[in-house]
C-alpha cells in the first residue's frame, strides 16, 4: 500500500473516530437511555438488518450510531450543535469544510486515488479540532464529588450508603479486597453546572462516575464485561466503563431514572468484586498487547484511552498528532 495512502486512511480515522464518539457522548448525556431516538431510523434499520448476519458480528454491532452513514454524520452534528459546539470548532469552517472531507472519504472508499492535497486538508482540520477535543476530553475526567447532605437519590444510596449494596459492599470491598469505592460526578462542556446543594440527578449534560480504585487487584476486561450482573440495569444505561491501571470507572448519565442509576451502580459493584483477581504485575503488558485492547472489545470499554487519560493536568498535549 503507497504510504501517502495509508496516512490519509489514518487521518481520516481520527476524524471520524472523534466525530463519532463525540456525539455519542453527548447525546447520552443529554437524552440517556432515548438518545438512540436522536440520531434518525437509517441507522436503526441498517442495524436491524445486520442482525441477520449474526454470524458475522463484530464488537460494533450493539452500537446504532456505527451504522449510521457518514453522509448524515455532519448533519446530525449540526441538528445537535448546542451539545458540541464547545467540541469542535467554527460551525460555518466545518460544515463549509464538510462537501470537501466527504470528497476525500468517498474517494477513500472507492479506492480511488487521492489529490495531492487531500491528506493535507485533513490534518489542518485536525489540528483546527484540537482545542475542541481537549475541552470535551478533559471535561469527561473533571470529577466533582457530591455533598453528603444534598437532597439527591444517588447520593443518598452511595455516599449516605443508604442502598442494600451499598450497605453490603461498600466497607466489605475495602476490608476484605482492598477495593475502595467512590461516586463522582462530571459536566459536559454545554451543560450547567447545578448550584450549591442542588441535585445532580435529572440533570442533562451530567455524568455520575462510579469509580472503584483496585489496591492490590486487577480485572479483566472482557470477563468483567460479560459479567452477568450488568445485564441488569447497568449495560443499557452504561455510557463508558473506563479501564486505567489501578481504577475501574462507570459512567452513567444523570439525566436517566436516578433509581435504576443507583441500581445500576450496585450491579458494577458486584460485578468488579466478582472478576477481581490478586494483581499479577502483567497489566501494564495485557492491557497494550493482549486481546484486552482488541478490536474485538464493545466501544463502551475504554482502555487506557482518550476519554480516560486527558484531563486538565495533561497539558502541553496533542490529541491528534497532526
Amino acid at each position: 500500500m503507497p504510504e501517502e495512502t495509508l496516512a490519509l486512511y489514518s487521518r481520516w480515522w481520527q476524524l471520524e473516530t472523534y466525530l463519532r464518539s463525540l456525539i455519542y457522548v453527548e447525546l447520552r448525556a443529554s437524552h440517556g437511555v432515548d438518545w438512540i431516538n436522536h440520531i434518525g431510523q437509517s441507522a436503526m434499520t441498517r442495524q436491524q438488518k445486520d442482525e441477520a448476519r449474526s454470524y458475522m458480528a463484530t464488537a460494533d454491532w450493539e452500537d446504532p450510531l456505527s451504522y449510521l452513514d457518514v453522509g448524515r454524520l455532519f448533519p446530525l452534528l449540526e441538528a445537535n450543535w448546542s451539545l458540541v459546539e464547545r467540541s469542535l470548532m467554527n460551525k460555518e469552517a466545518l460544515m463549509a469544510r464538510a462537501s470537501e472531507l466527504l470528497a476525500i472519504r468517498h474517494r477513500l472508499g472507492h479506492l480511488r486515488r487521492p489529490h495531492p492535497d487531500d491528506l493535507s486538508r485533513l490534518e489542518q482540520t485536525l489540528r483546527d479540532l484540537e482545542k475542541g477535543a481537549f475541552t470535551a476530553f478533559a471535561a469527561y475526567n473533571r470529577e466533582y464529588y457530591p455533598g453528603r447532605e444534598i437532597a439527591d437519590p444517588v447520593v443518598a444510596a452511595w455516599v449516605r450508603e443508604e442502598h442494600p449494596t451499598a450497605k453490603r459492599l461498600i466497607k466489605h470491598a475495602q476490608l476484605q479486597y482492598d477495593v475502595v469505592f467512590r461516586l463522582s460526578y462530571t459536566i459536559r462542556p454545554f451543560a450547567t453546572a447545578p448550584s450549591d446543594g442542588a441535585a445532580i440527578s435529572g440533570g442533562a449534560g451530567l455524568l455520575w462516575r462510579a469509580t472503584f480504585h483496585m489496591r492490590g487487584q486487577e480485572v479483566r476486561p472482557s470477563t468483567l464485561w460479560r459479567d452477568s450482573y450488568l445485564d441488569l440495569s447497568a449495560r443499557q444505561l452504561l455510557v463508558h466503563m473506563l479501564i486505567d491501571h489501578g481504577t475501574v470507572s462507570f459512567t452513567f448519565p444523570a439525566v436517566d431514572d436516578s433509581k435504576r442509576v443507583a441500581d445500576a451502580i450496585g450491579e458494577a459493584f458486584d460485578a468488579v468484586l466478582l472478576s477481581a483477581r490478586p494483581y499479577r504485575g502483567l497489566s501494564e503488558r495485557e492491557l497494550v498487547e493482549s486481546p484486552m485492547r482488541s478490536i474485538h472489545l464493545d466501544p463502551r470499554i475504554q482502555i487506557n484511552s482518550v476519554w480516560n487519560v486527558v484531563d486538565d493536568t495533561t497539558v502541553p498535549i496533542t490529541i491528534f498528532g497532526a
